[in-house]
């Protein structure tokens, strides 16, 4: 099974979007949230993002590789 990590922000339509196209899937997932955790883990959480989104922008999917924005179509690919 594929290990998928989903960093997004609360308050992100796109990131939303991308959330439920997750959850409607039935695809297991973790979402890290980043505006809700606190300072020293956004820290970190933004550091771990970076080093697969050099621009760290929301929604990134990290699968096997770093897929930003809400690219549905790239994400049925990478899932399949």
């Amino acid at each position: 099974m594929k290990t998928v990590t989903l960093y997004s922000l609360s308050t992100c339509p796109a990131c939303r979007k991308v959330k439920k196209f997750l959850d409607e899937n039935g695809i297991s997932h973790t979402t890290i949230d980043v505006d809700m955790l606190d300072g020293s883990e956004q820290w970190a959480a933004t550091k771990e993002l970076s080093k697969h989104n050099p621009a760290s922008s929301y929604p990134t999917v990290i699968i096997t590789e770093a897929i930003v924005g809400p690219d549905i179509e790239a994400l049925k690919a990478k899932l399949s």
